[in-house]
């Protein structure tokens, strides 16, 4: 493997990868080896990624600018630069590096995120948009936030984004299948655009697969009350009720299904049925 393509896979795990076992003790190693070898770049690149993970900014970019005057063609270096910019949140640095980046790895599907993201934090969010449209296509297999960022860029671009954004989602579900995290974005961009109906078919889909239906009822319930349907929403509480009196005591008793019987006894109170 070229040592380019290497750095790029090494460098370019995620920051959790290098978030095992004590970051100083990883630091103090790699310090060691570069001791040994202070001509070799990957390891400044290393020791880099290991300060970017402890949030120690100055030495994360001290480190980076290491490895070009030693290795000129580690341009990894320059993704490594926009992810540390970025996470510091220096807008404008991280868009630098990203672009010149991206100038030579133009399909590059972590560097085309990482850009979109820093565009989205700079308001340029219709180019956040093309650059996750290109990372979504160049991906074997995009994962689930890349749909999801990209429809909230659209949704907080305005109303006239709406479509483009619920066409995103489906279009992710079309191609990761009916995942429900994408699923309740597409229900939450229909109740942006009043589409009560859609989001109801949504929601009775994903109740459907579900072997618990308080959860859904009390959505259903939600969305109902939202559209003013209110008879047919203390229905769909007082379902959710019903289905919760069926479970077991001692899961009834845990405290996510305390709060949200709670909840749900509140909104069933609010569309005007019998609280407790």
């Amino acid at each position: 493997m070229k040592i380019a393509t290497l750095c790029l896979v090494l460098l370019l795990a995620p920051l959790g990868l290098w978030a095992h076992g004590d970051l100083h003790l990883q630091i103090e190693e790699v310090t060691k080896l570069i001791e040994k070898e202070p001509a070799n770049g990957e390891l400044y690149l290393k020791r880099g990624e290991l300060h970017r993970a402890h949030q120690d900014w100055d030495a994360a970019q001290a480190d980076y600018d290491q490895v070009f005057p030693l290795a000129p063609k580690l341009t990894a270096v320059d993704l490594a630069r926009g992810k540390m910019f970025l996470d510091a949140n220096w807008l404008l640095s991280a868009k630098v590096a990203l672009d010149r980046f991206l100038s030579t790895h133009t399909n590059h599907v972590d560097g085309l995120v990482t850009r979109a993201r820093t565009l989205v934090k700079l308001g340029k969010r219709l180019d956040a948009v093309q650059d996750y449209t290109h990372a979504i296509n160049g991906a074997a297999q995009p994962q689930p936030e890349m749909y999801l960022e990209r429809s909230q860029a659209w949704t907080n671009e305005g109303p006239a984004y709406s479509e483009q954004a619920l066409k995103g989602i489906d279009e992710g579900i079309k191609r990761l299948g009916p995942l429900v995290v994408l699923q309740l974005c597409a229900i939450e961009v229909e109740l942006q655009q009043k589409g009560f109906e859609a989001a109801l078919a949504r929601v009775d889909s994903l109740a459907a697969q579900s072997p618990r239906k308080e959860g859904w009822l009390a959505q259903r319930g939600d969305i109902l009350q939202l559209a003013g349907r209110l008879p047919e929403a203390r229905e769909a509480y007082q379902s959710a009720l019903g289905a919760m009196a069926s479970l077991p005591a001692s899961r009834r008793q845990v405290p996510a299904m305390l709060e949200l019987e709670k909840r749900i006894q509140a909104a069933l109170a609010s569309a005007g049925g019998p609280g407790k």
